[in-house]
């Protein structure tokens, strides 16, 4: 967290959030709990970053995520799934080599598929 969306990160316990502290990225905490279901997981579908990735200082979340899934895709064979162009543009920026079973950048359209709408350019091919 920090004050501005230009700051420096600070962590925080949730009880010590100040009424003027933005919330940026993820804590250690949580990134440990999510690695924790990423251990148990065969297929992880993702949609979003963790954090505001376009400070470098507030993407450890969105980070530390890509790398885990990016190692469990490459040597236990997860599926993994990430959707969204924001999702895309932070794997990217990360300057980190990742592998993934599949990028997407139709967030929304991505969603929609999972919910099971009807998508305009899938009916038409139908």
């Amino acid at each position: 967290m920090s004050k501005s969306f230009g700051g420096a990160a600070v962590s925080k316990n949730i009880k010590s959030v100040e009424k003027d502290d933005i919330i940026l990225d993820i804590g250690p905490n949580t990134i440990k709990i999510i690695e924790e279901v990423i251990d148990n997981s065969n297929t992880v579908m993702w949609n979003g970053p963790a954090g505001y990735f376009e400070n470098k200082n507030f993407a450890l979340g969105t980070n530390a995520m890509a790398k885990r899934v990016s190692e469990y895709t490459k040597n236990r064979s997860l599926i993994s799934v990430l959707g969204g162009g924001d999702t895309v543009s932070a794997i990217t920026n990360s300057g980190l080599v990742l592998s993934f079973t599949h990028l997407s950048t139709a967030g929304g359209a991505f969603l929609e598929y999972l919910e099971g709408k009807d998508l305009p350019g899938l009916s038409v091919l139908k």
